[in-house]
C-alpha cells in the first residue's frame, strides 16, 4: 500500500503537539474532539519504552514514515518485528503490550471509544461482550486506506466534512468488528432501506441545512434509527451513501444558482455549503466535468 502524500503539518504551538491517543506521540494534526466516538490524528512516536498502563481506547496504528523495529509484550514474551510502510497494529483498550520503537517513527492513529464499539456490535448481532484480538504485525490494506483517509480529511485546506468523517470511522469501526472480533454475529444483519416517509424526511432535512454542517447521528435521529443502520438502509434505498448523496444535492443547488441567477460564484459556493469557489470548482469538475465559470458561460451560448 503507498505511504500517505499528505505533508505533514508542522507543530506550531504546544496545543497542536498534544496528542489525545498516546503520551509519547507528537501530534502533527488530527480531529481533536471533532468526532464524538474517536480520535484521529498523524503523530511522530519518539523511540523509547511504551506506557505501562494499556490505553483507554481501543487503538489502531497504521505505519507511514521510515521502516523501523517495533518492541512489544505478548502473553510475557518480548516481541519484535520490522515495520514497513502500511503495516499495522490493533491494541485494544487495556491491553497493556508495552510497544516501543527503534527509533522516531512517524504513525497515522485512530482511537475508538469502546462503549461505541460494543454498541455497533450489539446492533450486528454480535452475542456477548465484545473483544478485539491484539494484532501486532498486521498487513490489511483495507485497514490502512480507511486510517488514511481520515487522516486525510483533516489535513484538507478545507474543514473536514463531520458526515464523510463520521461515515469513514462507522466503516473503520466494522472492519475491526468483521475481522478482530472474537465472536462474530449468530444472526443475520438487517436488510431493507427506509420507509419512503423517512427516507423524504432525511432528504428534507438535507436540503434545509446544505450550507451547513450534518453528521452522520443528526441524519440517524431524523430517520428515527440508530447511526449503524442508518448508512446501510440509506444506501439501500437510494443505492448512495450519504455523504455522496449529500454532494449530489449541494452540486444541483450550485447548479440551478449558476443557471437562474447572477450570484457571484464564490457566494454560490457558500449557499450550496462548499467551503468556497475552488471547492465547488474542484468538485464539480470531478463530478460533472465542468466548472462554475463554463456552467454560467454555457447559458450565455
Amino acid at each position: 500500500m503507498a505511504t500517505p502524500t499528505v505533508s505533514s503539518p508542522t507543530v506550531s504551538s504546544p496545543t497542536a503537539s498534544t496528542s489525545a491517543i498516546k503520551p509519547r506521540l507528537v501530534r502533527l494534526s488530527g480531529s481533536g474532539a471533532d468526532l464524538d466516538e474517536g480520535v484521529v490524528e498523524r503523530g511522530m512516536e519518539r523511540a523509547g519504552g511504551g506506557a505501562v498502563d494499556g490505553p483507554s481506547r481501543h487503538v489502531v496504528v497504521v505505519h507511514t514514515g521510515r521502516s523501523a523495529d517495533l518492541h512489544w509484550s505478548e502473553d510475557g514474551r518480548a516481541r519484535r518485528e520490522r515495520f514497513h510502510p502500511g503495516q499495522a497494529l490493533i491494541n485494544p483498550a487495556g491491553t497493556a503490550a508495552r510497544p516501543s520503537w527503534s527509533q522516531d517513527t512517524e504513525l497515522l492513529l485512530v482511537a475508538l471509544e469502546p462503549a461505541w464499539l460494543e454498541k455497533l456490535a450489539t446492533e450486528s448481532d454480535l452475542p456477548g461482550p465484545l473483544e478485539l484480538a491484539p494484532r501486532y504485525h498486521l498487513t490489511d490494506p483495507f485497514l490502512g486506506m480507511l486510517v488514511e483517509r481520515l487522516v486525510a480529511e483533516y489535513e484538507g485546506p478545507q474543514p473536514a466534512d463531520p458526515l464523510y468523517a463520521q461515515s469513514m470511522l462507522q466503516a473503520l469501526a466494522a472492519h475491526l468488528i468483521r475481522t478482530a472480533a472474537t465472536r462474530r454475529p449468530t444472526g443475520p444483519e438487517v436488510e431493507g432501506g427506509l420507509t419512503p416517509k423517512r427516507l423524504n424526511r432525511v432528504i428534507d432535512h438535507m436540503n434545509g441545512y446544505l450550507d451547513g454542517r450534518l453528521s452522520l447521528p443528526d441524519l440517524a435521529a431524523v430517520a428515527g434509527v440508530s447511526p449503524s443502520h442508518f448508512t446501510r438502509a440509506f444506501r439501500a434505498s437510494t443505492g448512495q451513501s450519504p455523504h455522496r448523496y449529500l454532494v449530489r444535492l449541494r452540486l444541483e443547488r450550485a447548479r440551478r444558482a449558476l443557471l437562474t441567477t447572477d450570484t457571484p460564484i464564490a457566494a454560490v459556493a457558500q449557499l450550496s455549503g462548499f467551503a468556497d469557489q475552488s471547492h465547488l470548482t474542484r468538485t464539480m469538475r470531478l463530478h460533472t466535468g465542468v466548472t462554475p465559470a463554463g456552467l454560467r458561460a454555457s447559458r450565455e451560448g
